[in-house]
């Protein structure tokens, strides 16, 4: 994200990094409490798990925290494959994560997709609002 640039800067990417995943972590837990999904029920689970389904806490988790570390990356990259490398990897670990939510059997595959558009959605809101602070105060 070009908003929020250079090594000088890292305070703000810590910032944004404590304003994306914990309250992004309490979003989601109201979400789980406002729609109430079970989760799925096999009769050998590798996992059974006591709390609601959707959506997916741990998609959540590593769509925001691997989004803010590519956002960083992503401004230290130089040229595009460093870019697309940046890009690839934020998603192959995402997809992972998401993957093995539902190889465990404790999420049905809408509770990871909706996670990683809430986490995409909650991260582009706080990524935003810390650029736009660093902006407002590095004006004369």
């Amino acid at each position: 994200m070009p908003g929020i640039s250079g090594v000088g800067k890292a305070h703000y990417w810590l910032l944004t990094l404590l304003l994306s995943v914990p309250p992004g972590m309490v979003l989601n837990v109201l979400l789980k409490h406002s729609y109430q999904r079970v989760r799925p029920s096999f009769d050998a689970p590798l996992l059974t798990l006591p709390t609601y389904s959707f959506p997916s806490g741990h998609a959540l988790a590593a769509t925001v925290f691997y989004g803010v570390l590519a956002s960083y990356l992503w401004t230290r990259a130089r040229g595009g494959a460093q870019h697309a490398a940046v890009v690839a990897i934020a998603v192959l670990m995402v997809a992972l994560v998401a993957f093995s939510r539902i190889y465990l059997g404790v999420h049905y595959l809408t509770d990871v997709l909706a996670a990683v558009a809430e986490g995409l959605g909650w991260l582009s809101i706080c990524v935003t609002a810390v650029s736009s602070l660093r902006r407002h105060r590095e004006r004369p």
